[in-house]
């Protein structure tokens, strides 16, 4: 393919409307090397190229779900189907009335706001001094304080945080992060770390047991661990009707020597924490004011939807076609550029506007195929789909499977298209699934030997896209994307259209076009089977394997040559991981006791928990190990 043709038109645009006249414009136009390659390319290459510029120009702002952006490309895509004769499929209305979208709940974002602490007159700094966390409640309280240590129940040798009748009734806690230490800095309790008296969960169920108005944790001062230099926040609620601080040593040293009485250093109160003596501390004169509040915003998505009827003895069945049309907005979330990767515009021109490209062709492609067909020909229905939600969790795929327009046990074939732009390395493209239906590698390998791309093929299922939440239904797919592993550009902000092969574009538009129709066309409907591994008599690969994990950690993750554990590429939305403060680039290095030497060890762990277990996990954070607790949430939750 000319090199030329793979650059966006924008600049060559941008030449003609910018010249003193319409014959210097014709001129310029003439003259200019873009134009002629342009001009010179096939008709379904222009069309492939000019869909993607405009899903992935900035108008589109990175289509981020919940933003106008997303909603302008859902727009676009709906007025193709239109256009292009699909019918509309959803039942939209209570009378029936049907329509092109199928909204669904894609959780909610929150933000914290007027928020303030104050004792009298110190008024304390919102992020130097004190954060306030989402693991409690909205806070609108004036009280007196009570130091209650590290908060923990019971420990060795009869330690306890409380006296036998400590009630904090009407009172704010203000308690200590970790457990008791020695001199420097390490548990009394654990031989390394610190033990599960020192969870979060279980300081705060003994707390809360004394009713307290609000609670103020605060990093001890001298601990050997890396968290105790930052201020935490949890999106995790773990305390109902009370809300929860956070102050650094030094902040909580002037809170608690607001009073008139005998001043202590934070060092001091540490002290009397780790003794396990006494019970709480009362503390009469310093009257704190504690304010904020949650903010929630309820997010939806919507999938896009279109249907070329079909008709005689099969119009009953239908297949569908599907790719997502989100991304990540302005690296929002899930940029592999970290947080240098946030305020940046990610266009996702492979991911994956280049699959929903190939939609809107096929829409017109196969409605024109059907109307050209003769009349007694029997057709399936087929069922065209803009997945929305797929880059935080496969939501839009999944809340199709479980509401699905027909009936699921109609659904003859699923195909997907994701990141079908970048076809390098002699025009290879990744086709799996084959042999998730009987005899669809027969019928499909004779098409891939026709077409002038390298098919790599691969009976069994491979990546997580919406295709994944079809085969778990026992739905035979097929799942095209350029060959593993994914380029370095994949979710950043250099996915850009300079580097999309519109060429390569066309072409699997042009096969796929082929798969679906005669996949619409067989008279037999298509079994579901379980694929043999390319591995001589190894077993069978299945849409859902017995031993899955109860629970799920809410991760996409590699692992790198010489480099230890990990490397998180991409973080679920309100998943386990996020919820715990894991990171997009975080490298996952040890889960308890054990190391992740790779996808395998991290498995297996998840299968020894069950929901609401609490892990402590350490990841690479820059060059420095960081202790995080993690609550694992149900799978599916």
């Amino acid at each position: 393919m000319n090199s030329l043709i793979r650059w966006t038109l924008i600049p060559a645009i941008a030449l003609t409307t910018a010249s003193g006249s319409m014959a210097q414009e014709r001129e310029a136009r003439e003259d200019a090397p873009l134009s002629d390659a342009f001009r010179s390319s096939p008709e379904d290459v222009r069309e492939y190229q000019e869909h993607l510029i405009i899903l992935a120009s900035p108008w589109m702002g990175g289509r981020l779900p919940g933003t106008r952006g997303a909603e302008l490309a859902r727009e676009y895509v709906e007025s193709q189907f239109k256009t292009r004769g699909l019918k509309p499929v959803m039942n939209v209305t209570e009378d029936g009335a049907a329509g092109y979208r199928q909204p669904f709940p894609l959780g909610s974002s929150s933000d914290l706001v007027e928020i303030g602490l104050s004792a009298g007159d110190r008024e304390f700094e919102l992020d130097s001094d004190f954060v306030m966390t989402e693991m409690g409640s909205d806070a609108s309280i004036t009280a007196p304080l009570s130091f209650v240590g590290y908060g923990i129940e019971s420990g060795p040798d009869d330690f306890s945080s409380f006296g036998e009748d400590d009630d904090l009734s009407g009172r704010i806690a203000v308690l200590f992060r970790f457990e008791p230490m020695d001199e420097e800095g390490k548990s009394l309790w654990a031989e390394s770390g610190w033990s599960s008296r020192s969870t979060f969960d279980r300081k705060f169920r003994a707390v809360t047991k004394r009713n307290p108005a609000g609670i103020i944790l605060v990093n001890p001062p001298g601990a050997d661990d890396r968290r105790a230099g930052s201020l935490f926040n949890s999106a995790q609620r773990m305390v109902d009707n009370v809300p929860v601080f956070m102050m650094t040593p030094e902040a909580a040293e002037d809170l608690l020597n607001g009073g008139d009485g005998e001043e202590r250093t934070i060092e001091e109160w540490r002290a009397m924490a780790d003794s396990g003596e006494g019970g709480s501390i009362d503390i009469e004169d310093v009257m704190v004011t504690m304010m904020g509040r949650r903010e929630t915003t309820r997010l939806f998505g919507e999938n896009v939807l279109g249907m070329i009827e079909g008709r005689g003895d099969i119009e009953d069945e239908y297949i569908v076609i599907g790719a997502h049309i989100d991304h990540l907005g302005m690296g929002d979330f899930g940029s592999n550029e970290g947080a240098a990767g946030k305020g940046k515009f990610h266009p996702g021109a492979d991911d994956n506007a280049s699959g929903v490209a190939a939609l809107i062709m096929l829409a017109e492609s196969l409605q024109t195929a059907y109307d050209e067909a003769p009349e007694d020909m029997p057709l399936r229905d087929i069922i065209i789909i803009a997945f929305d939600g797929e880059e935080s969790g496969l939501h839009g795929s999944r809340f199709y499977v479980n509401n699905p327009a027909q009936p699921l046990e109609d659904l003859n074939l699923m195909i997907n298209f994701d990141m079908i732009g970048r076809i390098e390395n002699d025009r290879r493209l990744s086709i799996s699934g084959t042999g998730t239906g009987e005899g669809m590698s027969e019928w499909a390998r004779p098409l891939f030997e026709q077409s002038p791309l390298e098919i790599v093929e691969s009976e069994a299922s491979s990546g997580g896209s919406d295709h994944s939440e079809f085969l778990s239904k026992g739905v035979p797919i097929l799942f095209a994307i350029t060959p593993f592993p994914l380029h370095n550009d994949y979710h950043t902000s250099r996915d850009t259209i300079d580097l999309i092969n519109f060429e390569g574009g066309a072409e699997t538009v042009k096969l796929f076009h082929e798969l679906a129709y005669k996949a619409a066309s067989s008279p037999e409907k298509m079994e579901f089977s379980n694929p043999r591994r390319n591995r001589g008599d190894s077993g069978t690969v299945r849409a859902r394997p017995r031993n899955m994990p109860k629970v799920q950690l809410g991760i996409r993750s590699t692992t790198d040559e010489g480099e230890p554990g990990l490397r998180v590429v991409f973080v679920t939305d309100e998943s386990s991981a996020s919820i715990s403060g894991i990171q997009v680039g975080d490298r996952l290095v040890r889960w308890g006791e054990n190391e992740l030497r790779d996808r395998s060890v991290l498995i297996d762990q998840l299968r020894t928990h069950e929901p609401g277990d609490v892990v402590e996990v350490v990841v690479l954070r820059d060059g420095e190990e960081v202790t995080l607790e993690v609550e694992l949430l149900p799978r599916g939750g």
